[in-house]
């Protein structure tokens, strides 16, 4: 996209005080930046307190390499100074809760892209990226050019852009949104995490559905408790100008949400129940399953909708991706597919990179790499594996560092409920010791004797395939899409879907025993 020169005041005006509007007349910047580092000429520098720090630190540099305007507020020290340093050099204007207001502000810069587009927006613990990759790849079978936004990357279907975050920050969203649009799309999905929502990163956008997989325990080590965890989830619902809600009815917080939403926009819930009769104050319609049966490489569904009944293939595992199926069918649904279109679309749907991605050779043990890092989460992979397959299951997982430690001792739990054999090793141990982590995370079995500790993931990798017989599963778990490890603040090679099919191969031709 070109930069646009835009009036200052117009982008302001309504978000900054009155008088200070007339400061702004005349003015014109040509881009957002809130990293100093990318500050040039004509730019409008963006600056608040971040979550390890404060924008006006910054600032000084960014004048220096020629922004037009610096927008800030809150309180820093040294503020007084840093002002006076800058104010008569470049315009300096106040504004109020700038964090959650950079969103409108960015939209405004790029004529509020997402007023053309059926924007929706899907939050949860677990899910989002299944669902939003279904629904992108559903949209697009049938020639309405559909944008994603999220974990795996922004963009389009084909065609990603990896960002490192499940949501980027606000301008960045905007700016996403625009490119989408002028491509020629129609559609718009976006994962939407909790720390986006609680952040504002996603204010601005004019979401036409919200979908809500599930709320489990996660990011209790931003949020504090799992209260306001849910409640920075709930905020996507209230989203102004939300006409619809798509929620999944077998999840606590789920059926609590429906039952509040239902005053303000039309509920969908969806249910893995044959009797949704017990739901009835919860939604306007329901799309449920009134079969299931699981086969070798996926499911058979018989489902009941508002627009008729249908039996269909998909071709997922596990009763968790029929549940993301019934969350997508929904939202096809309500962006005015027919029953037919939709059930096609979802009979030719792809597995999500590192989503219950299986790695299956004759006469070896089939390897399933996902990204579960949750008790929830990888509890749904394990139950899964048992409904497809008939052999011993391995799990090979750890748990991230400088993440929620409340979760590493549930995990254990959850993961010695479904494996035969496991194997607790090193995930993303980032600034603490891989060691640590583990420890604290063995504490969750009530007993060793199906546990073995091996601190190298790639050792852990090996040792699993090549004990593990033909017909076993393998579950590497909590890394998924990823393709490296984070040692401090270092990223180092590792992928583990190589490291699989290197050890399958190594198997096959005797180098293991």
């Amino acid at each position: 996209m070109m930069q646009n020169e835009i009036a200052l005041d117009y982008l302001l005006e309504g978000f900054i005080d009155d008088a200070l509007i007339d400061q702004c007349r005349g003015i014109t910047v040509n881009a957002f930046v809130q990293d100093n580092r990318k500050a040039r000429s004509g730019n409008l520098f963006i600056a608040h307190q971040g979550y390890n720090t404060h924008g006006l630190l910054y600032a000084q540099d960014a004048v220096a390499k020629g922004v037009s305007v610096v927008l800030w507020d809150g309180d820093v020290e040294n503020r007084s100074e840093i002002l006076d340093s800058i104010s008569n050099k470049v315009l300096c204007i106040q504004c109020d809760n700038l964090k959650f207001k950079v969103g409108s502000i960015a939209s405004r810069y790029y004529e509020q892209p997402s007023l053309s587009l059926n924007v929706i927006g899907v939050t949860g613990t677990d899910g989002k990226t299944s669902i939003a990759h279904f629904l992108a790849q559903c949209l697009d079978a049938h020639d309405v050019h559909c944008g994603i936004l999220g974990t795996l990357g922004n963009g389009f279907i084909n065609d990603l852009h990896p960002t490192g975050l499940t949501t980027v920050d606000a301008w960045l969203v905007q700016k996403t949104l625009a490119d989408i649009q002028q491509a020629g799309a129609k559609h718009v999905v976006m994962e939407v995490s909790s720390h986006g929502l609680d952040q504002g990163r996603v204010n601005g956008v004019a979401f036409t559905t919200a979908v809500l997989s599930n709320l489990a325990v996660d990011h209790l080590d931003y949020h504090g408790t799992l209260e306001n965890y849910a409640a920075a989830k709930r905020r996507l619902f209230y989203t102004p100008g939300l006409s619809s809600a798509v929620i999944n009815l077998d999840d606590e917080f789920g059926k609590k949400l429906a039952k509040e939403v239902r005053e303000n926009v039309c509920v969908w819930g969806y249910s893995l129940e044959k009797d949704v009769s017990k739901f009835a104050d919860c939604a306007d319609y329901f799309v449920y399953a009134k079969e299931i049966k699981p086969f070798d490489r996926g499911t058979h569904l018989s489902v009941s909708t508002p627009k008729g009944e249908c039996c269909f293939d998909i071709p997922l595992l596990g009763r968790f991706n029929v549940s993301n199926a019934l969350a997508v069918l929904s939202t096809l649904l309500i962006s005015q597919f027919s029953l037919e279109n939709a059930t096609s679309s979802l009979t030719a749907v792809r597995s999500v990179d590192g989503r219950v991605e299986i790695i299956a050779e004759d006469n070896k043990p089939v390897v399933v790499v996902d990204y579960a890092h949750t008790e929830q989460g990888i509890a749904a992979v394990g139950r899964s594996m048992r409904d497809h397959f008939n052999g011993k299951i391995w799990c090979v997982f750890g748990c991230g560092g400088d993440r929620d430690r409340s979760k590493r001792p549930l995990m254990a739990k959850a993961v010695e409920a479904f494996a035969e054999k496991i194997i607790v090793t090193t995930d993303n141990p980032r600034h603490e010791d891989p060691q640590s982590i583990i420890d604290e995370v063995v504490t969750g079995f009530t007993s060793m004797d199906r546990v073995e500790v091996i601190l190298d993931r790639r050792q852990a990798i090996d040792i699993a395939i090549s004990n593990a017989q033909p017909g076993d599963v393998v579950l590497l778990a909590g890394k998924g899409h990823e393709t490296s490890q984070i040692v401090g603040d270092v990223h180092i090679a590792f992928d583990d879907r190589r490291v699989a099919r290197e050890f399958l191969t190594a198997r096959e031709s005797g180098v293991l025993a």
